[in-house]
């Protein structure tokens, strides 16, 4: 604003406020009142709709949390379940014997052929020796005893030729 702006007053506007002064200080507090009264309803109102979906919120989470134990819980039981863990134990000892085969059949040193067949003797005597405790224990409980798992190894394969030059190979 410029110097003539600030000089410039309207003589009726002027008047019109010192003649209405009280009306508009009235309608002043009342505007105030009811700005401050829509404020706190607001507030009150955005208040118990916040606090509604925090419990929603955590009735949400819970409930999740909950379907989560669940769910590990049925994990865990799949993981323990007896024909699953025989399973488990058969698809072990295959797979030892299957490295033992590989091992048998590969041109190692006798040495380590010997270490397998010493590795498989000590897996047959640790399986006979579960077999005899098992069945003790069983036999304590007077129950039936474990199943016997006949697995039976694969043929040995011939080793294949050797090369009669190093550079056949």
């Amino acid at each position: 604003m410029s110097k003539d702006d600030k000089k410039y007053t309207d003589s009726e506007l002027e008047d019109f406020i010192r003649e209405n002064r009280e009306m508009i200080m009235r309608l002043l507090k009342e505007e105030k009142s009811t700005a401050e009264k829509l404020f706190k309803e607001e507030k009150e109102c955005f208040k118990s709709v916040f606090d509604e979906e925090i419990k929603k919120a955590e009735e949400f989470a819970g409930k999740k949390r909950e379907k989560a134990k669940d769910t590990a819980q049925e994990v865990f039981n799949a993981f323990t379940d007896p024909e699953v863990q025989k399973h488990f134990m058969i698809m072990g000892i295959e797979f030892m014997m299957a490295m033992n085969a590989l091992i048998s059949a590969m041109p190692f040193p006798e040495g380590i052929k010997d270490m397998a067949e010493k590795a498989e003797e000590a897996r047959k005597s640790a399986s006979e020796n579960f077999s005899k405790a098992s069945s003790s224990r069983n036999a304590e409980k007077k129950s039936a005893p474990p199943e016997k798992i006949n697995i039976k190894p694969a043929p040995k394969k011939k080793a294949p030729p050797k090369a009669k030059n190093e550079d056949e190979i």
